[in-house]
């Protein structure tokens, strides 16, 4: 199928001093279908010359014609520029709305935002200053604390002496008082 498409395409002619290859010479070898190159040939290359500026054509590019207008005065091109950008400033205020307004609602916005923070700032010196009362607070009772466990300590070590020299002494008398029952 491929190669009923193939024998349909036609090929450009080849130029001259080259020789293209016949579908039946595609399957000898490389060496056969070597030619000596054109640029080796020594032939004369004609070059045209043109005989008058009418022959010579360069190909245009023609920009689409568009319909001839007459000349435009000064004034009537200035007046159709500024309906131009009166029409986009038009569009343009439309689509992003009144700007004074826009910016005054961004200020406004701008302000709230700078009054909350400020809120939320004596909030936190509230919150610091009570945590710093709650920790003075805690360290005054721990110290009191402390200071009562040294008394109790010193209060125990007063009491505890002559409460073990009795209890040795109340020990000694319940063993004499044993000796006597027996």
């Amino acid at each position: 199928m491929v190669d009923e498409n193939l024998d349909s395409v036609q090929m450009p002619p080849a130029p001259s001093g080259m020789r293209m290859p016949s579908p039946s010479e595609e399957g000898e070898s490389p060496s056969e279908e070597m030619q000596i190159s054109a640029i080796n040939q020594e032939e004369e290359i004609p070059v045209p010359s043109p005989t008058s500026e009418e022959q010579i054509q360069m190909p245009s590019m023609q920009m689409p014609s568009m319909p001839q207008q007459s000349s435009l005065g000064y004034d009537e091109m200035q007046s159709i520029v500024e309906e131009i950008i009166d029409e986009k400033w038009r569009d343009l205020v439309t689509s992003i709305g009144d700007v004074s307004s826009w910016k005054s609602q961004f200020s406004d916005d701008l302000e709230g935002t700078k009054q909350e923070v400020l809120r939320l700032q004596s909030r936190f010196d509230a919150v610091q200053a009570a945590l710093t009362g709650k920790v003075s607070d805690y360290e005054s009772a721990m110290r009191g604390l402390s200071q009562e466990m040294k008394a109790l300590e010193q209060v125990f070590g007063k009491i505890l002496e002559p409460l073990t020299s009795n209890i040795k002494e109340l020990k000694r008398i319940t063993e004499d008082m044993r000796e006597k029952h027996k």
